[in-house]
């Protein structure tokens, strides 16, 4: 389950990788080749009954890898950055010096220190079947290179790719500490625009330290499935969204592929979806679009991972881009 042990399982898949390579010869004939042509990254298309169709490596060693986007990443800036910060990597150690991306070889190279690696290419990207050529970018970042984009979002590494497919990031919080302090949530990434894609959302109740019940969203559910509070927004008229753009990288839109579910008490009948300007479906309770907070606090639990019964609760009452932000509490 832990990220460090996938990538020890990886840094395995490429010392494999490595050997056959010298067997042939390969190696050497690189490594003499001090200006080697550029190559180009291939995206491709995998479609899955569970997220519909979205992006994963096409080629090379990391081929099938998913790609994931960040919510973070909004409105020109990169919240995803290579600044050191200290986070919690579900390690024995707990909280480790670590930032949240960097260059791409360190997925391979079994480098822990940066948590998403960059999806990088040193030429024009190349676009498998299914994917919009015209959708496909990159943005030079220091410390990276040239990261792939996708209809304007970056493109970052996780975990490899599984069967079935489990991706390891999809609804992954990473906000304030103890999290990795990145302020936002990862996303798989659709073939349609690049839009986010969510798993299916579970709807159920969490304990705020107060002890009181309010309702909230099962995040992180490969992971470390945690019931995380969610909340309205004042402005929001019945089944109409307004929080967009900067509003929507700080609170971050429930979202869904296919029917939300319920648990723990919550009723099925106050749930619904409504479909966003990018084409995303949201989840609504009461007729109310519901949010993530950016800063919300996890809690680590006794043992090894996160508290699972809920959050802190702490974008309650927030004001924010003209608005209040406020938690449901479950009665």
């Amino acid at each position: 389950m832990a990220k460090s042990a996938r990538r020890q399982n990886w840094r395995r898949v490429s010392t494999a990788i490595v050997v056959a390579l010298l067997a042939v010869g390969a190696v050497v004939t690189f490594l003499s080749n001090k200006n080697p042509a550029p190559s180009s990254a291939k995206v491709s298309v995998l479609k899955t009954s569970r997220f519909g169709s979205v992006l994963v490596v096409g080629s090379g060693a990391l081929k099938g890898f998913p790609l994931y986007e960040f919510s973070g990443d909004a409105n020109g800036t990169f919240g995803c950055k290579t600044s050191l910060k200290k986070g919690y990597d579900f390690n024995p150690d707990g909280v480790v010096r670590m930032s949240c991306t960097g260059p791409e070889r360190d997925i391979s190279d079994g480098d822990t220190s940066d948590d998403w690696p960059a999806f990088t290419s040193s030429a024009k990207p190349l676009a498998g079947a299914g994917v919009d050529q015209k959708l496909l970018g990159t943005v030079h970042r220091v410390g990276i290179g040239n990261q792939v984009t996708y209809g304007g979002h970056p493109l970052y590494l996780f975990d490899p790719s599984s069967t079935p497919f489990t991706p390891a990031g999809v609804n992954y919080g990473e906000t304030v500490a103890p999290l990795g302090p990145w302020h936002g949530y990862w996303f798989l990434v659709s073939s349609t625009r690049g839009r986010p894609v969510s798993d299916q959302a579970t709807i159920e109740v969490a304990t705020l330290p107060s002890g009181e019940k309010v309702v909230a969203a099962k995040e992180d559910p490969n992971v470390n499935p945690v019931a995380v509070v969610v909340y309205v927004d004042s402005r929001d008229p019945d089944n109409v969204s307004t929080c967009v753009d900067e509003c929507a990288a700080t609170w971050v839109p429930v979202l869904t592929t296919g029917s939300p579910t319920v648990h723990g008490g919550i009723a099925a009948s106050s749930i619904g979806a409504i479909r966003r300007p990018d084409g995303t479906y949201q989840v609504t309770y009461d007729h109310h679009p519901i949010y993530l907070y950016s800063r919300e606090t996890f809690f680590r639990s006794h043992g090894p991972g996160l508290r699972a019964s809920g959050t802190a609760g702490n974008g309650n009452a927030l004001s924010s881009n003209g608005a209040t932000f406020s938690d449901l509490p479950f009665r």
